[in-house]
């Protein structure tokens, strides 16, 4: 299934796309291009949805795109000149940029309680033949990212993840220096195993989603989805649970010391970014108003 584009979700760019530098998360700009990721996954890829669940779909989908635009567009709007504030000041500290990232998060949180309703009727009203797919291409995506992500000794993991974030980091930051450089290895080195913790709490978050799935039927099922939807967390171990603060700390003194470090062309480039997404998302909003009014 492929959705047709929507300019207006150039406003989620303007949000999600700093997970990329305050985050280190990975290639938000791809993932909030299509309406379908309105979904917490890619339909096209998961689901195989027949023309009457599409025409069902498209509506919902663009009732959410109007939530957005009335309700988070301002938000996001306001973080982000947040952001170039902090940095256009002295180097923000790790306690700031940790308080950033928790608006990020609260973000992300309504926009999962939000697509919560559209998600359950959607997957209440598959066929057996499409579970059967979903369930195997989740088998297949596991496979392929143990074998990337777990299956290299720990020592190329740590490589790798720094290579990843430094690949991360040059469309803002420009080439990073050495001791930049050596920020970011230190930083890999402190997360140690998260490749471990990631694929695991997404391995045990995948077999609830499908143990639901298999009773979508019951009375039951809102409630579940719910919670997997809007408390994913609940399904992490007692060693993720202890290492998630650990990695936000770190992630938080990383981009304290890559701040602190930046030279004057680093820092006008960082401030230039900021502030074109901020042009961009207040044309998205100026575009949206009329259509609430």
């Amino acid at each position: 299934m492929a959705l047709p584009r929507h300019r207006h979700l150039k406003s989620l760019l303007a949000l999600l796309c700093l997970c990329v530098l305050l985050a280190g998360c990975s290639r938000f700009e791809l993932i909030y291009r299509n309406l379908d990721w309105l979904l917490p996954w890619r339909l096209d890829h998961y689901l195989n949805l027949d023309r009457q669940q599409q025409a069902w779909l498209r509506p919902r989908l663009q009732a959410h795109l109007n939530w957005h635009c009335s309700h988070e567009l301002p938000r996001n709007l306001a973080w982000l000149q947040r952001s170039r504030e902090l940095v256009e000041q002295p180097p923000p500290s790790a306690a700031q940029l940790l308080a950033h990232f928790a608006e990020l998060d609260a973000a992300l949180q309504r926009l999962a309680v939000q697509i919560t309703p559209t998600a359950i009727a959607l997957l209440q009203g598959l066929d057996e033949a499409q579970v059967a797919g979903l369930r195997a291409t989740l088998a297949d995506d596991h496979r392929d990212d143990r074998e990337r992500y777990l299956e290299p000794p720990l020592e190329v993991q740590i490589s790798e993840r720094a290579v990843r974030m430094e690949q991360r980091l040059e469309p803002w930051f420009g080439r990073l220096d050495d001791t930049q450089r050596g920020h970011v290895r230190q930083w890999s080195t402190v997360l140690g195993e998260q490749n471990r913790l990631w694929l695991g709490n997404r391995l045990r978050w995948q077999r609830e989603f499908l143990a639901a799935l298999s009773a979508r039927d019951s009375a039951a099922f809102p409630a579940r989805l719910s919670r997997l939807l809007q408390e994913r967390e609940s399904v992490h171990d007692a060693e993720s649970r202890d290492a998630y603060p650990r990695a936000r700390q770190a992630a938080a003194e990383l981009f304290s010391q890559l701040l602190g470090s930046a030279d004057a062309d680093q820092r006008q480039r960082l401030s230039q970014r900021l502030a074109q997404l901020s042009r961009d998302l207040a044309e998205q909003l100026g575009a949206a108003q009329p259509a609430r009014a």
